[in-house]
């Protein structure tokens, strides 16, 4: 069974922060190897100074002096500030539309994959089509869509989604109906429970199926998207199973008649392959159903 997280709401805020530091040499240039441990020493004497002038006022006050000498600290360390290549994240736009040969497609899923290394978590983001980006004014993130094979994905409907998840999107995925259902094939279909009124061979949707599932919900973004949680909560065990090396050939074979990817196919192979082997229990399936505040 899967043992991700699923979560329903507001997107956190992201929390990370850039730091740049410099530093100032006098008669010379330091490089980096020497920089680091002056920086370490400034550190070390300004923890001393203050402990240093905690002792000589401890008499005049009762309160702690250890909360307000950790406050002078990020929640997650120095590491950051030292080694700022040791946590990265990467945010793949993953945009499901019926079909890649037509001039104006419509537009069925968003989906925003956030995969954080070196620890591997992931964190998929489902967002309704129609998003009111202007709680109230009626403006929707679907009204900003246009596919082209020339252009791809409009940069006002980049703009829009970007400036309402609060994030940057280093990657855009185009599937269309054809791409969806050949994925789900691949990794073995869709094992379901209980009876959905289709005929179904060993309680498993082939990708057809799980289309026609879909189709339930056509004209309800917001029925939709749950309803795309809940098979993505059901496919991670079965991309799971795939292990480390398995054939990426199919997939790669449905660009560009069926499927799009804004970088190169090669590069996108190995960003692909660098998820595998999935670990389901890294995974967490969320639903943004407003702009990020």
């Amino acid at each position: 069974m899967y043992n991700g997280v699923w979560r329903e709401g507001r997107a956190p805020e992201d929390a990370n922060a850039l730091s740049n530091g410099a530093t100032i040499g006098v008669g010379s240039r330091w490089n980096g190897m020497k920089g680091r441990p002056a920086a370490i020493l400034a550190i070390v004497g300004m923890c001393f100074c203050l402990g240093l002038t905690t002792v000589l006022l401890g008499e005049r006050t009762t309160a702690s002096s250890v909360p307000s000498v950790l406050r002078i600290f990020p929640d997650g360390g120095i590491s950051r500030w030292l080694n700022p290549e040791r946590s990265q994240e990467t945010s793949i736009l993953v945009l499901g539309i019926d079909r890649l040969d037509r001039p104006d497609p419509a537009l069925r899923a968003i989906w925003l994959v956030t995969v954080v290394e070196p620890d591997g978590a992931i964190t998929i983001s489902g967002v309704p089509s129609d998003l009111d980006l202007v709680p109230g004014a009626e403006v929707r993130l679907n009204s900003f869509f246009a596919w082209t094979p020339e252009g791809g994905v409009a940069p006002p409907f980049l703009e829009a989604l970007e400036r309402a998840l609060r994030v940057q999107v280093d990657v855009v995925v185009v599937l269309d109906d054809f791409a969806f259902a050949k994925l789900v094939d691949y990794v073995g279909g869709l094992p379901i429970e209980g009876e959905i009124g289709l005929p179904v061979e060993d309680q498993v949707l082939s990708g057809e199926q799980v289309l026609a599932l879909q189709s339930v919900f056509e004209g309800d973004p917001l029925g939709q998207t749950r309803l795309q949680g809940s098979i993505l909560e059901g496919l991670i065990p079965q991309v799971a199973k795939l292990g480390s090396t398995p054939d990426l050939e199919p997939i790669l074979d449905l660009i560009p008649d069926h499927a799009s990817v804004s970088t190169h196919v090669a590069q996108f192979a190995v960003l692909a392959g660098r998820l595998l082997p999935l670990n389901p229990e890294r995974v967490s399936i969320q639903l943004i159903l407003a702009p990020v505040p």
